[in-house]
């Protein structure tokens, strides 16, 4: 079996029969849920590494921004995780061939496994400017590469409708 074979039995599972049959207002909620899990999970990371920047919220440490951050992040992406899932499935062979779409889950994963691993331990870190001056080069040069994997992932993501 090649992957597009794969791809295909993929979409034509149940869910994705059933996106399909239902019309356009089902494409348009599940993309409405979607953008919600879009705006929760980038708010969460952009709260994080633009206190890790320097840039607002200077009153609370960068550990007290991310634990607050933290359920918007997780909510955030359960919903686009799911949404994309049901968008993709509906679809899954016109996606799979998209020159867009390798790219953006390449990404996707660096900056998930970014997220959870490098930055979650920098966000835990003294970088109040009070420790060592390597340990704000860290926590900037991290929360830097975290905007720029997220920020490629989403403009990947919008390529998607117009390659």
């Amino acid at each position: 079996m090649t992957i597009i074979n794969l791809v295909q039995s993929l979409q034509e599972t149940f869910i994705g029969n059933a996106v399909r049959a239902a019309g356009d207002w089902l494409g348009a909620a599940v993309g409405i849920v979607h953008i919600l899990g879009l705006v929760l999970l980038l708010t969460a990371i952009l709260l994080v590494n633009l206190r890790l920047l320097g840039f607002g919220l200077l009153r609370q440490s960068v550990e007290q921004v991310a634990k607050t951050a933290s359920p918007l992040f997780w909510i955030g992406l359960v919903f686009t995780v799911f949404s994309g899932s049901v968008l993709f499935i509906s679809n899954a062979v016109q996606y799979y061939q998209n020159p867009a779409f390798l790219p953006k889950m390449t990404l996707l994963a660096f900056a998930l496994a970014f997220q959870v691993t490098v930055l979650r331990k920098v966000s835990h870190a003294d970088t109040s400017g009070t420790g060592e001056k390597s340990s704000l080069i860290l926590a900037k040069s991290a929360a830097l590469i975290s905007l720029t994997l997220w920020l490629g992932t989403g403009f990947a993501g919008r390529a998607i409708g117009f390659v």
